[in-house]
C-alpha cells in the first residue's frame, strides 16, 4: 500500500439512493415547470425562483441562479426543455465550483486530526462512526476521540462504536473539560500512532457564545499536541433542518476555521438544495452526506452525482 489510502470507488446506485426523497422532489417540480418551455418569460422565472427556494437554495442563491440562467438562455438563444436543463445545471455547477475545491488527502503513515462541530442532534456522533468505517475500509487507521462530556450517553455512544470497529477511543471522565480530553486523546495517539483521529466534541446551541469560545480553545490545544491540527474541521448539519443549517453555519464559522460540512439525513429531506446554497454564502464544501441508519449510509458528496439526481427526473420527462 502506498502512503495514500485506496480511494473507494464511486458506486452510483449507492450514491443516489442518498438523494432519492431530496432531489426527486426538486425533479418532479422542474418537470412540470419546464415541460412545455419554449422561450423565457417572467413568469417562468418566477415559479422557477420559487421551486430553488422551496428546496432550500436559499433566496440569495437562487436569486443568483435565476440572473445567471436567465443570461445563458438568451447569450445560447435557447429554445427548448432539454436546452434549458442543460443551462440550469451549467449555472448550478458555476455556483457551486467544485473545481476549486481542494481534494481530501489524508497520508498513510502521517497522523492528522479531524474535529467534528455541531449541534446536538445533528447526527454528529454518529457520523464519526461512520467516518471511521469509511476511512478504515479505505486502508487508513482510525483512532477516537469522546470529547462531547456534557452529553449523556455521548461517551458511552462512541465507546461503543469503537468497540464495534475494532478501534480505540480516548475518553475522559463524566463533566471533564473537553479541551483536557482532546489532550490526552493526542497524547495517547502519538504514542499510539494512526492515520486519522476523528474529534467528537460536545453540541452547540449557536447562541451560545460561551460555548462556542470553548470551540476555539479546544482548537488551540490540539494545534499544540499535534502540529497543524486540527487538519480538518468538519461541520455536521442536519439537512432537515433547512435554512436554519446556514444560521448554524455562520456561527461556527465565526468561532472556528470550518474547512467542510457533513450533511446528515439526506433521506428524510426533500430539500437537498441546502448544498448549494452552503458552498456559495460561506464558500464550505459538502465533504460527506449519510443517508440513512446503517453505519456504511456514508459517501463522499461530489457534484456530478447531486445535479444527476436533481435533473434526471426532468431530462427524462
Amino acid at each position: 500500500m502506498g502512503l495514500f489510502g485506496k480511494k473507494k470507488e464511486r458506486d452510483i446506485d449507492t450514491y443516489l439512493e442518498g438523494y432519492s426523497k431530496s432531489n426527486n422532489s426538486l425533479g418532479s417540480k422542474l418537470t412540470s415547470l419546464l415541460g412545455g418551455f419554449n422561450g423565457i418569460n417572467d413568469e417562468l422565472m418566477e415559479n422557477l425562483l420559487v421551486v430553488l427556494i422551496e428546496a432550500d437554495v436559499g433566496v440569495t442563491t437562487s436569486e443568483k441562479i435565476i440572473d445567471r440562467l436567465k443570461d445563458k438562455i438568451q447569450a445560447d438563444f435557447i429554445k427548448n426543455k432539454k436546452e434549458c436543463i442543460e443551462a440550469l445545471v451549467s449555472v448550478m455547477k458555476e455556483i457551486y465550483d467544485e473545481e476549486h475545491v481542494p481534494e481530501l488527502e489524508f497520508i498513510i503513515g502521517q497522523t492528522q486530526l479531524v474535529m467534528m462541530v455541531g449541534v446536538n442532534g445533528s447526527g454528529k456522533t454518529t457520523s464519526i462512526s461512520k467516518l471511521a468505517k469509511y476511512y478504515m475500509d479505505m486502508g487508513y487507521s482510525v483512532g477516537l476521540i469522546a470529547a462531547d462530556t456534557f452529553r449523556a450517553g455521548a461517551v458511552d455512544q462512541l465507546v461503543r462504536w469503537a468497540e464495534r470497529l475494532g478501534i480505540h477511543c480516548v475518553t475522559g471522565k463524566e463533566n471533564a473539560d473537553p479541551s483536557s480530553v482532546l489532550v490526552d486523546g493526542c497524547r495517547y495517539f502519538k504514542e499510539n500512532k494512526v492515520d486519522i483521529i476523528i474529534a467528537d466534541t460536545a453540541g452547540r446551541l449557536q447562541n451560545k457564545r460561551n460555548l462556542m469560545n470553548e470551540l476555539t480553545k479546544m482548537k488551540k490545544v490540539v494545534g499544540r499536541e499535534l502540529p497543524g491540527a486540527p487538519h480538518e474541521v468538519w461541520l455536521t448539519i442536519d439537512s432537515t433542518t433547512g435554512q436554519n443549517g446556514l444560521s448554524q453555519a455562520a456561527q461556527f464559522i465565526e468561532a472556528t476555521d470550518i474547512t467542510g460540512v457533513i450533511l446528515t439525513k439526506m433521506d428524510g429531506t426533500s430539500k437537498g438544495g441546502i448544498v448549494l446554497a452552503i458552498k456559495d454564502q460561506y464558500n464550505l464544501p459538502i465533504r460527506f452526506i449519510t443517508y440513512g441508519e446503517d453505519i456504511s449510509s456514508i459517501t463522499e458528496f461530489y457534484l456530478d452525482g447531486y445535479l444527476r439526481t436533481v435533473i434526471e427526473e426532468a431530462e427524462n420527462a
